[in-house]
């Protein structure tokens, strides 16, 4: 149900949805923002369909994504055993926190 206005395709939102994998309330987003070019006719939105357009979901990442450099691969093994080490720590201090609970519920009661 594609529409010709001023020799430009503009299609419906629930049709351009559909066709490019992306939800409602995304393209409503995208409206408001102006991201994509857009009309109001008799009431309804439509969006330009020039074929530009790439939906996230259709986008592989990985294709032009460079390799992870040493230096993040560094940083990011670091980061994981500061983490652990945290993790480590805040079960310690669970177990301390449980300990002197307990002895001050036995102090109390005497």
């Amino acid at each position: 149900m594609a529409m010709e206005l001023d020799h430009e395709k503009w299609i419906p939102l629930v049709e351009f949805s559909v066709q490019k994998g992306i939800s409602l309330s995304t393209l409503r987003r995208y409206i408001k923002v102006n991201k994509i070019p857009w009309k109001l006719v008799e009431g309804r939105y439509l969006v330009m369909d020039d074929g530009t357009f790439t939906s996230p979901r259709n986008h592989d990442p990985k294709s032009n994504s460079a390799p992870i450099s040493a230096d993040v691969e560094t940083r990011l093994k670091s980061l994981e055993q500061a983490l652990g080490m945290a993790n480590e720590e805040i079960s310690e201090l669970k177990m301390l926190v449980a300990f002197y609970e307990e002895k001050w519920a036995q102090n109390s009661k005497k």
